[in-house]
Parts: C-alpha cells; structure tokens; sequence
C-alpha cells in the first residue's frame, strides 16, 4: 500500500533537502530516505545509522560483497524494489567483478556465507549452531559471520517495509541516480534532515 504521507508529509529540513536534491538530480529521491525523513527520530536517524554501520563500516566484507548479501537476501524476500538497486550497487562497487547471479566471480569466503543468509531469510526457526559451524569450518572468521547476519538484518527489514509499502522506481534513470547515490555517499544522510 503506497502512503501518499511519504510524498507531502515531511518536515520543513527534508523538504528543502529533497527539492534540492531533484534540482541536482533531476530525480524524484528514492522511497527509502523518503521514508527515513518522514519520521526522522522514530525510524529515519536511528536506522539509517545501524544501515551506514553495516554496510560501509569496517568489516571482513567489501562494499561490494556486503552489497552483493543484500541483493541475494532481497531476490529471497521477492523485493525488486531491493533487488534491482543493489545489484547494481554491487556492480559499481566492484567495478562489475562481483555478479550477485554468479557464484563463481564471489571470493570463496562470501560464497561459504551466502546459505547461511538464505537460510535466516527463509527458515529463520530451523537455524542451528551447526549452520555457523558450517561457515566457519569454509575459513569465515567469526567477525564476518556476525558481520554478514548484519547485512541480513539491515535487508530483512527493508524489503518488508518496500514490500509492505510499494516502493517502486520511477525509471530506470531513477534506480541508476540512487545507486550512484548509495555508491558516493556511503549510506550517509547529512544530518540537519535526520533530525
């Protein structure tokens, strides 16, 4: 169900900030911060910190594998709104080395961790320590693991509020504008419309 609120309910700072950010880019921002700066204390500032930690912070992972993470966990969750801009943040990323279709262009490591994610995603109840045992024994140390359930976590709850609310993409410019978007910017909101 699409909130007609997210399109004309926000406050003065984020309204100045998404008018200026369509002059500059001649897009419409992405639904994802639209609903971050809807209610930027309740949601917005608090979420977008933990998703900025997670997927930009340091870590075992690449941006581009942790990118690569969301996708395979929104194609699970069938969230295209997701999927389709982060797999092509994972192609920025990586320069188009990483295909999140193509296990064989994964280091071995994000390969090993990628059934542990589809099974949280999938089978949440049936996860077991012989699950991270199965990781770990593939040369995935434990900051990873812990790491990569982040990202499972961060893509977990944002395909179900895309789903839940219907965002889309405008154009495929739109899509290509916000992972260009994601790529430079590192997830990273300026604050003054966070608050």
């Amino acid at each position: 169900m699409r909130l007609d609120v997210l399109e004309h309910g926000h406050g003065r700072s984020a309204r100045i900030f998404l008018r200026i950010a369509h002059r500059v880019s001649g897009q419409d921002m992405d639904d994802v911060v639209k609903t971050a700066l809807h209610r930027p204390r309740l949601w917005g500032r608090p979420f977008m910190t933990v998703v900025a930690t997670v997927m930009r912070g340091p870590s075992f992972w690449t941006p581009a594998e942790r990118e690569c993470m969301g996708a395979l966990v929104s194609r699970l969750n069938e969230c295209p709104f997701c999927l389709r801009v982060h797999t092509r943040t994972t192609h920025l990323e990586s320069r188009g080395e990483v295909d999140p279709e193509d296990a064989s262009t994964m280091r071995p490591e994000l390969a090993a961790v990628l059934p542990l994610l589809e099974k949280m995603t999938t089978a949440p109840e049936s996860m077991t320590a012989a699950d991270i045992a199965a990781v770990r024994d593939r040369g995935v140390p434990d900051d990873a693991i812990v790491d990569a359930l982040h990202v499972g976590f961060v893509f977990n709850t944002v395909n179900r509020l895309a789903n839940a609310f219907g965002w889309s993409w405008d154009s495929d410019e739109q899509l290509s504008v916000a992972a260009q978007a994601i790529h430079r910017l590192r997830y990273k909101l300026p604050g003054v419309v966070l608050r």
